[in-house]
């Protein structure tokens, strides 16, 4: 384990917290929560409940800084972005060039605005290798060929619905079948919590680079894969697990 991680862990303090009032959630459900684990982690959201726990002036204010979020309007177009498209299509343009599979990334499905972002994209990819191999997220530079960032994309999504939902912009209908949906697309790509893990932590990789902000993902992951009271450690991932 690397020192910085050792710090990161040293100043950890996760406590899954989980909502006073009891929810009785199916275990489907509460699957499809945390999928977006490691972001609640990050926010100190419940981990048991659609409601997150959290200030709603505070939820509204950081959808609109961090994702444009001001209305229902707004709100359904940027779902329907992380749903359909997210992250996913920067990641799948470049993890050849990433990972030495390609000489160049691939343009082909994206937009000319976002040639730009691509190459930063790679370039932040590119710093984290070492990182990601270290910490075992990846076996090698050249496995980045074969993964996705489905769980980056999905795991944002959840959060992004539940705050949604706690800001009135949606409904407890709408927001479960979006969770619901996260979970199912998860499923066509991951069969345990360990590969949703390692791909959400390739997107962030992707998404800010190296740096102590993914350290600090790479261990809340951790945490959530080890500790004996982490959600993950309630339920199975996969239905074929049960």
């Amino acid at each position: 384990m690397s020192f910085f991680r050792k710090l990161s862990r040293f100043f950890d303090n996760e406590h899954y917290k989980k909502n006073p009032v009891a929810q009785n959630l199916t275990e489907e459900q509460f699957i499809a929560l945390n999928v977006g684990a490691i972001n609640a982690e990050q926010t100190g959201y419940y981990c048991d409940s659609l409601t997150t726990g959290a200030d709603v002036e505070g939820i509204k204010e950081n959808l609109e800084n961090y994702y444009g979020i001001e209305d229902r309007e707004s709100a359904i177009g940027t779902l329907q972005w992380l749903f359909g498209r997210g992250h996913r299509v920067f990641f799948d343009a470049v993890k050849g060039a990433a990972s030495g599979k390609a000489g160049a990334i691939d343009y082909n499905e994206l937009e000319d605005d976002e040639h730009e972002r691509a190459d930063e994209f790679l370039e932040n990819l590119q710093s984290a290798v070492d990182g990601l191999i270290e910490e075992k997220f990846l076996t090698s530079r050249e496995d980045l060929a074969s993964h996705s960032i489905t769980a980056w994309d999905m795991g944002r999504f959840v959060l992004v619905t539940r705050c949604c939902f706690d800001a009135e912009y949606i409904s407890e209908e709408e927001a479960w079948h979006c969770i619901n949906n996260a979970l199912a697309e998860c499923r066509e790509f991951y069969s345990s919590w360990e590969e949703l893990a390692s791909d959400y932590v390739i997107g962030r990789a992707m998404w800010s680079g190296y740096g102590m902000t993914l350290i600090g993902i790479m261990t809340k992951a951790q945490n959530l894969l080890s500790d004996a009271e982490s959600p993950w450690k309630r339920v199975q991932f996969s239905k074929s697990d049960k």
